[in-house]
């Protein structure tokens, strides 16, 4: 009877702490009202149509799955980047410049070394973060559900999160 009471509130507290921010309809936009951005004359605004992506189901033997998100710098300002990091070493993050051509791959802190971004958005301009996941990394104990996020932070310490999802399978 405890066991059934305490997963039901752990469920109700995580269905009421989702965020709003993973409706896929709703463009993002991350503020910073830090006294260093408003001394810098302004604020950053990032907009990013999507930061969730759930693959659904995805076979190990099928190896990396990735996607794409886009980031558009909303501002009359260059918003410079210097880090984007993941939350596991399994997956890793590419900012894709105008050109096309990859920065990266970028991955989790402590688990090697991780370089500096150090890239920008100039005003009004897009560009998109690739996002890869390797469902081998974990080895035969990786299947099941999986959550894994990527940081994309700017000069002033705000952060834009994107969050991908998915059913393992062998």
């Amino acid at each position: 009877m405890w066991t059934f009471i305490v997963v039901g509130l752990f469920g109700f507290l995580w269905l009421t702490g989702r965020s709003k921010a993973s409706n896929k309809n709703e463009p993002i936009k991350i503020l910073a009202d830090s006294a260093a951005q408003n001394a810098a004359g302004g604020e950053n605004q990032l907009i990013a149509p999507e930061t969730l992506y759930d693959f659904g189901t995805i076979s190990m033997k099928n190896g990396n799955v990735s996607k794409m998100f886009k980031v558009t710098n909303g501002t009359d300002k260059d918003v410079n980047f210097p880090s984007l990091t993941t939350s596991c070493m399994c997956t890793v993050a590419y900012f894709v410049r105008s050109d096309g051509n990859k920065n990266g791959p970028f991955g989790m802190p402590g688990m090697g070394f991780v370089p500096k971004l150090n890239e920008t958005i100039k005003a009004g301009q897009s560009t998109d973060i690739e996002v890869v996941y390797d469902p081998n990394a974990h080895g035969p104990a990786g299947v099941g559900r999986i959550d894994r996020f990527v940081y994309l932070e700017d000069d002033n310490g705000n952060k834009l999160q994107f969050e991908i999802k998915a059913n393992v399978t062998p």
